[in-house]
């Protein structure tokens, strides 16, 4: 083009046109978010907070003063006998830090935003963000009798900017829960409340994960009504079976659509290959006794970020992220297969073996990763 023989109307034109498309080029961009519970990450020393003493010994070095005392007060066998038999010490959890990166970078970007349930606090957070790169991280402080709490890891930028976090605690429930995780950030300019869930176990009655579920509910509620152009994620191990009754997902925060569900919006969506939504495992845990699979793991997303208006959640990306060397098969045998007996089931995930020596046989994590990406 000879930009001599432009008017003064087509230059201004061509530079409007140019500027525009610098804008868009500069405040454009996609970052990806996973939820990933790493299946009992402690670190190698006894915890007490406010005065209490958490219920950690079983992932403590065996001759960790007061172990075994604390050993032997367990009920359960199985339990008590793990407790016993673990030697948890820095060079079997730095094993464990490698699995994570491996599960995290293994012919992979790694995660923009990364999310962890099932960790024990920022001392172990700490150690895992400095291995795999990442420079700013920040975790929950829960009352979980056992210390189990919950982490955010990202890289601060231009585009990601950490903004404040809150905790919200799930008071009407049997036993200490951990709390509902909730972490405020810029996206490409754009205002988003994270919020990360580790609901109360299967070995809790539905009502707890439903008083979880009301937690929830009532501060996206608040937040949407205070801020209606501010986005909502929730993330984490939600604990929660279709055959729960009441229901936390229908019942509470889906009942009149403040929340979807991104596995169910992806497994609906026509446009979507289904070949590529049959590769993916029927589930992020497989409950062995009852050769069950369920999706613990999900990711829940407030209407802003499926309208097609700013920043969006790119629904092809959802993933349950479960490379090949993550899975193993499991095979029914013995006196407690039952009438199982003789069946196979391949994929499942990989569990993670505390008292392996070596990482050939260490595993990973009884859970899939679940991810998505989001567009702005």
């Amino acid at each position: 083009m000879d930009f001599k023989s432009l008017t003064f109307v087509q230059f201004f034109c061509l530079s409007l046109l140019l500027s525009c498309s610098s804008i868009k080029s500069a405040t454009s961009g996609e970052v990806e978010l996973m939820v990933y519970n790493v299946e009992n990450l402690f670190d190698t020393v006894h915890t007490i907070e406010d005065g209490v003493d958490k219920d950690d010994w079983t992932f403590l070095a065996k001759d960790a003063p007061g172990k075994s005392d604390a050993c032997k007060k367990i009920g359960y066998k199985r339990y008590r006998d793990a407790c016993f038999n673990t030697d948890w010490n820095e060079k079997n959890l730095n094993m464990k830090l490698d699995q994570i990166k491996e599960v995290l970078t293994k012919g992979r970007k790694l995660p923009d935003i990364l999310a962890l349930v099932e960790i024990e606090g920022p001392v172990v957070v700490g150690q895992l963000a400095k291995k795999l790169g990442y420079k700013e991280f920040h975790t929950s402080q829960s009352p979980d009798t056992r210390g189990i709490d919950l982490a955010i890891l990202f890289n601060p930028s231009k585009e990601i900017v950490f903004v404040k976090k809150r905790e919200h605690e799930v008071k009407e429930v049997k036993k200490a829960t951990r709390n509902i995780f909730e972490v405020e950030m810029k996206i490409g300019g754009n205002p988003v409340h994270i919020f990360v869930n580790h609901w109360p176990s299967q070995g809790n009655p539905s009502e707890d994960r439903v008083a979880a579920a009301k937690v929830l509910d009532q501060r996206v509620r608040e937040i949407k009504k205070q801020n209606p152009d501010h986005a909502v994620i929730s993330l984490g191990d939600f604990n929660t079976i279709p055959t729960d009754f009441p229901h936390p997902f229908h019942s509470v925060i889906m009942r009149d659509g403040m929340l979807r569900d991104v596995h169910q919006m992806y497994k609906k969506d026509r446009s979507i290959d289904w070949k590529l939504k049959d590769a993916m495992p029927p589930g992020t845990y497989f409950y062995y006794k009852e050769m069950a699979w369920n999706i613990l793991d999900r990711i829940f997303v407030d209407e802003s970020l499926i309208d097609g208006k700013g920043m969006d959640i790119v629904l092809s990306s959802y993933q349950i992220y479960a490379p090949q060397f993550i899975t193993t098969t499991y095979e029914y045998k013995g006196k407690k297969a039952g009438y199982f007996k003789g069946s196979t089931v391949r994929r499942i995930p990989k569990s993670y073996d505390h008292l392996s020596k070596t990482k050939k046989d260490a595993g990973y994590s009884d859970h899939f990763p679940v991810l998505i990406k989001l567009k702005y």
